[in-house]
């Protein structure tokens, strides 16, 4: 029901199976939630899968290429994803209320109106909005 949950599940289940890419479905938001994880450093790099055998209808695939700490793949630089807001519970906070992740090591990711931004760039905006996900 959540595709943005089941692309965080994608992400952890690549993660635990030490693999070095993922694929899942596309959307805007997906895309600009990989754009700030991978601004951020916690991704390698990802890509849209445009040609026909990785088309479904008119949706597209997204490659995230993921990123680990060590050569052994051992430690993934992600330790984890946590979608906190829900479709059945959305979740908004003020922008004196932009949570801090693990007192300041993590990220929070946000929508808002100025796009989907991270914890710091909120608070730095003086923006509040919708509370996607925590990642450390």
């Amino acid at each position: 029901m959540d595709p943005v949950a089941d692309m965080f599940s994608a992400i952890k289940n690549a993660i635990m199976r030490r693999r070095d890419y993922v694929d899942v479905p596309s959307s805007k938001l997906k895309e600009a939630i990989l754009n700030v994880l991978q601004k951020e450093g916690y991704i390698l790099k990802w890509e849209r899968l445009d040609s026909e055998e990785h088309r479904k209808g008119t949706q597209y695939k997204l490659r995230i290429y993921l990123k680990y700490a060590d050569p052994k793949k051992s430690k993934s630089v992600i330790r984890d994803l946590v979608k906190v807001s829900k479709p059945g519970r959305r979740i908004y906070v003020p922008k004196h209320l932009v949570p801090h992740v693990r007192k300041g090591l993590g990220i929070a990711i946000l929508s808002t109106d100025a796009g989907v931004i991270t914890d710091h760039e909120a608070r730095k905006l003086g923006k509040g909005g919708e509370v996607i996900a925590y990642v450390w």
